[in-house]
């Protein structure tokens, strides 16, 4: 397991990445520092996305005072714990190559101008029709290239799940806790099947929750680390 890096202030990644932007422009940024600058960005990026995250959970949590005209008084709310903030990425399906279905839907559609044929004669004809009314066996149709994508074995959990479902999975499974998230996925890379990946998860994941865990975020996952051994 990689060491974590020294933590650096926000103002600290601005000033890193303005230094580079300058030494970019003049043409003096070798490949490490391109390297670090990315990396840096990233990191300026995930903090973003966290403090997005919380000013959405404060803008819920807020009181809001409206002057109106007096109604008939709601129904006291039992359970505001039950509120929960819809952490998905945009990208709910993996799915990430739509626009190759759509080709293939297209080609499928398509078909070849029939060539000019001569009639048939009547007993061709008929031999035609008879034919015709014979049932057909179905075929099974064979998978698409995003089907094949989204059961294909994975190598690295940590390269094959997106930066989105990241966060989704560090907020709606691992309390918040990037760092939590981070070592987890270190240990299910190293484990040798998914009988001994499932009782970490139910372990040290669903039993350590603090809320009851997201249904379809607790599906995603589980089906990643499945693909993670063959």
């Amino acid at each position: 397991m990689a060491k974590d890096k020294a933590f650096r202030t926000m103002n600290e990644l601005v000033a890193a990445l303005t230094a580079a932007e300058q030494e970019l422009g003049k043409g003096t940024l070798d490949g490490s520092g391109l390297e670090t600058a990315c990396s840096d960005a990233r990191e300026l990026y995930e903090r973003l996305i966290v403090l997005r995250h919380k000013a959405r959970e404060a803008a819920v949590a807020a009181p809001v005072s409206v002057v109106s005209e007096p109604t008939p008084t709601p129904a006291p709310i039992s359970d505001v714990s039950s509120i929960r903030l819809d952490t998905r990425p945009v990208e709910t399906s993996p799915r990430q190559v739509s626009l190759i279905e759509a080709i293939e839907a297209t080609e499928a559609t398509e078909e070849p101008a029939p060539k000019p044929t001569k009639a048939p004669a009547t007993k061709e004809k008929q031999a035609l029709e008879a034919s015709s009314k014979k049932p057909t066996t179905t075929t099974e149709k064979a998978p698409t290239l995003a089907e094949k994508l989204e059961k294909a074995s994975i190598a690295d959990l940590s390269k094959a799940i997106s930066l989105s479902h990241k966060f989704w999975f560090v907020a709606e499974l691992f309390n918040g806790d990037r760092i939590t998230y981070d070592k987890s996925i270190d240990r299910l890379n190293g484990m040798g099947s998914y009988t001994e990946a499932a009782r970490f998860i139910t372990a040290e994941v669903i039993e350590k929750l603090r809320k009851p865990a997201d249904p379809e975020a607790l599906a995603t996952f589980e089906e990643l680390v499945k693909r993670r051994y063959p």
